[in-house]
């Protein structure tokens, strides 16, 4: 498994026209275990691992409240059980500028770096897309944005293991 999660940052010269994105996206994505996600949401390769996990595990066990592999990545990094929260917490807006393209691995095979690099740059390339030097980085508004509470004296180191939690937390029931 690597070490740092397979993601690359991007911007765009033009505010994404969402739709037509959307739709341009899934005419060139090699498989399901392609996700785009606004730039606050991606944060640290241990919350992406969590993500990737959970998200796999649901997928294999046939509990998945999404029907794809992508949408239930976003549905878990949200936190949340509602597909369409998932993607107003988590996915692209209309209008955005920049994000980042993740793969979610499968655990269960070993992977080609270079050929899952060369794949991002080719969805990249192919949506008109530039790739950037952004690294993963603690935001407290992406995860307010995500749906975690906590208050300004927050310790940093504190956000990372809110963020694995609010995962873990997005299959438990709320009723008794």
């Amino acid at each position: 498994m690597w070490e740092t999660f397979p993601c690359w940052s991007w911007e765009s010269n033009e505010p994404l026209e969402l739709k037509s994105f959307v739709q341009s996206f899934q005419k060139i994505v090699p498989s399901q275990r392609w996700v785009f996600c606004r730039s606050d949401v991606a944060q640290t390769s241990r919350q992406l691992w969590t993500a990737t996990t959970v998200s796999n595990r649901n997928t294999e066990r046939g509990t998945a409240q999404a029907r794809t592999l992508d949408a239930e990545f976003l549905r878990v990094l949200a936190g949340t059980h509602n597909v369409s929260e998932a993607f107003k917490r988590a996915g692209l807006q209309n209008k955005s500028t920049s994000g980042w393209l993740l793969h979610i691995p499968d655990q269960t095979t070993s992977m080609n770096q270079d050929s899952i690099d060369q794949k991002a740059n080719a969805l990249l390339n192919g949506l008109g897309l530039s790739k950037t030097s952004e690294s993963l980085a603690i935001n407290f508004e992406g995860a307010r944005n995500l749906g975690i509470s906590f208050d300004e004296t927050v310790d940093v180191s504190r956000i990372e293991a809110s963020l694995i939690g609010h995962i873990l937390l997005a299959d438990v029931s709320s009723s008794p």
